[in-house]
């Protein structure tokens, strides 16, 4: 069963290779966690951070009622999870909130782009993966968060309400609105969050198609494998300290280098990828190895486009 690709192909969900059946079109599984997340999902908190707010929710419990959740309360639960455990080199997060309460949330790294198994809640929106934003626009906002979000409320005629992160993230930047620190005190133990996972995030449709395909059915979706099946050559580390190198640099065009190492990544995952999806032995290891392989290809077609822009 092969899956279609959208009727209107986008930057962020571009259409299959002519490899195969399924590619940037299709998307993930989904997972108990997506399962877990018709209301907010989970989000751990530190002991410390729980304390005040449960201090604060006490002299305020009156407004609260009236109001129900507090969105910057959350944002701020958030982003303190999203930056506890992170293994990629200078990888941040900031979050924020818009003034109608909307969450808000931005990296460092690229285009869509989200660790392994980090999970976000349904409620959260992931700026640079938003396909009604032309991916060469995006581009401009590659290793610039608070430019992401900014310019996100820009575009949907938003505005600001707060933005949060770690003070060496937020130094020197005015965005015009609140800023909440996140401390030490704000990091829980595990970071780990229940919700969308990533290929969820940035293709739900397509995550969709991929989760309905049965177990019997998935290697249909698979191009043939070659003749010599060897895994790809070790090369993740050096290609991604390619991707951290310009983080380093104060230039100001530092994006387009950024977003070259990113495509190489990208496309080095794919068929890291794409050969766990040929050789997996149980389905549930061939379904995570082709979420994995189709989540690539939509970075890499995703962030290719945004890199056109800047060349021509």
């Amino acid at each position: 069963m092969p899956l279609a690709p959208p009727s209107t192909p986008s930057p962020a969900a571009p259409v299959a290779p002519t490899a195969g059946p399924v590619g940037p079109g299709v998307a993930p599984a989904s997972t108990s966690q997506a399962a877990a997340g018709a209301a907010a999902a989970p989000v751990p908190i530190s002991a410390a951070r729980a304390e005040r707010d449960a201090i604060a929710a006490a002299a305020t419990a009156g407004a609260l009622r009236r109001k129900g959740n507090n969105p910057r309360q959350v944002a701020r639960h958030i982003a303190a999870a999203l930056n506890v455990g992170i293994t990629d080199p200078s990888l941040f997060w900031i979050t924020a909130v818009t003034g109608d309460g909307q969450i808000l949330a931005a990296n460092n790294y690229g285009l869509a782009y989200i660790p392994d198994n980090v999970f976000l809640p349904p409620q959260v929106k992931m700026v640079t993966a938003d396909e009604s934003i032309p991916a060469q626009t995006r581009g401009t906002w590659a290793t610039y968060p608070l430019l992401a979000v900014q310019e996100w409320t820009r575009h949907h005629n938003a505005t600001l309400q707060a933005v949060i992160g770690t003070e060496e993230n937020l130094k020197g930047f005015d965005l015009g609105a609140a800023r909440d620190i996140l401390t030490p005190e704000d990091m829980p133990d595990n970071g780990k969050m229940q919700g969308r996972n990533r290929l969820e995030v940035i293709a739900p449709d397509v995550a969709a198609k991929l989760a309905a395909v049965t177990a019997a059915g998935l290697a249909e979706l698979l191009p043939p494998a070659p003749a010599d099946n060897t895994p790809p050559a070790g090369n993740r580390i050096n290609l991604l300290l390619e991707v951290c190198k310009p983080l380093l640099s104060a230039n100001p065009d530092r994006a387009g280098a950024h977003l070259k190492a990113m495509v190489a990544y990208a496309d080095y995952l794919q068929a890291v990828a794409l050969h766990k999806a040929h050789t997996a032995l149980d389905p549930e290891l061939q379904r995570a190895a082709i979420t994995d392989w189709i989540y690539w290809q939509h970075v890499s077609v995703l962030t290719s486009d945004a890199l056109s822009a800047m060349v021509s």
